[in-house]
């Protein structure tokens, strides 16, 4: 017999702790459930840092940031750790001046520099007559330790939390959604989706097209001299060359505390099967590397190398959106992290809905 929950929330990444979080004593019985271990490398949520920027050409992502960047303080305080370190962000190349645009609408400080001022301030080189936009709020949430804060706290406030528990099956019924577990069954009033590149296939049992395409994207570790951590750097002015054989929207890197410097090509991996053995691309690790190498100085050898899933749709935007008892949510396109509590929020609030 099906064990009866309020809700069940799939997939125990980032935002699935941020929406368990947020239900958490709002409703009778959370349960959040994790195919894989939790902090498992599998997914989009692992790693010790993700950008945290209020750097973005679009208006309402900014404000979206901002209020990001208020659940996080909050965070920080209530579980008394720090989750954001300010080593503000750059944005270089034809996106920058969007970026200031938005900014300023938003009511945002930031300062555009020149070649020279950002040689400097930073181990950065840019090239003479370049510019970048830089944001002194900005710089990194600490990844794993905020995955870790927004599970605790779901926890501490009653949500069950059930790790190595992939979900089989999903399937309407009159007033429930059941969630078939491995020799486990939960029979709920309304089921959030948050399983990444996994969940346009539980969704299909339940007739929910989830439009997004999974891909695998290669990030590497380089050994950084000097003390200060770098800022964030979103780099619109390098990408590969046509003839290549690769693609990518942008360069980026990040600082890495406790090694040094992340660094990536956006949007660079192929399409991905989820269930298929992780494997990095040594072509986006040596044109990333000789990127780095040409921006940073102090850089030394690559320390490591890893992927992540990316789960994009067309206009790299997030899918929130409620189908009768089913919510789901894909805050993705590799630009998600930094947003969780919100969406967290967002999607919380929807299931309730549908719960009632």
């Amino acid at each position: 017999m099906a064990r009866d929950a309020d809700i069940v929330v799939v997939g125990a990444g980032v935002v699935g702790a941020a929406t368990a979080r947020s239900l958490a004593g709002t409703v009778g019985t959370v349960v959040l459930v994790e195919r894989f271990a939790l902090g498992h490398t599998h997914g989009s949520s692992h790693g010790t840092s993700r950008i945290f920027r209020l750097n973005y050409p679009d208006e309402r992502y900014v404000r979206m940031a901002q209020s990001a960047e208020e659940a996080w303080c909050k965070l920080e305080r209530e579980r008394d750790v720090e989750l954001l370190v300010r080593t503000g962000s750059l944005d270089l190349g034809p996106v920058a001046s969007e970026t200031a645009r938005a900014l300023a609408a938003c009511g945002v400080r930031f300062e555009t520099l020149s070649a020279d001022e950002v040689g400097a301030r930073w181990q950065l080189r840019l090239e003479p007559g370049e510019t970048a936009v830089h944001q002194a709020d900005s710089g990194i949430v600490l990844a794993d330790r905020a995955h870790r804060a927004l599970l605790e706290s779901a926890a501490e406030g009653g949500v069950e939390v059930r790790e190595g528990s992939p979900v089989r099956s999903l399937a309407l019924e009159r007033r429930r959604v059941r969630v078939t577990l491995d020799g486990d069954e939960l029979s709920a009033r309304s089921v959030v989706v948050v399983a990444g590149s996994w969940s346009p296939r539980l969704l299909a049992d339940v007739g929910i097209e989830l439009p997004v395409v999974p891909t695998r994207e290669t990030v590497i570790y380089l050994g950084l001299e000097g003390a200060a951590p770098a800022p964030s750097v979103i780099d619109y002015a390098r990408t590969p060359d046509e003839g290549a054989g690769m693609r990518g929207q942008a360069a980026y890197a990040l600082a890495s505390p406790g090694v040094g410097l992340k660094a990536g090509l956006h949007h660079s991996g192929p399409v991905a099967d989820p269930d298929d053995e992780p494997t990095p691309d040594e072509r986006v690790a040596t044109w990333v590397a000789e990127w780095a190498g040409s921006r940073f100085d102090g850089l030394s050898e690559r320390l490591g190398i890893e992927t992540c899933l990316y789960t994009n749709t067309a206009d790299e935007g997030f899918v929130l959106e409620r189908h009768g008892r089913v919510v789901v949510g894909a805050a993705c396109s590799g630009h998600g992290f930094k947003f969780a509590p919100v969406v967290g929020r967002t999607l919380a609030a929807l299931a309730r809905e549908a719960a009632s």
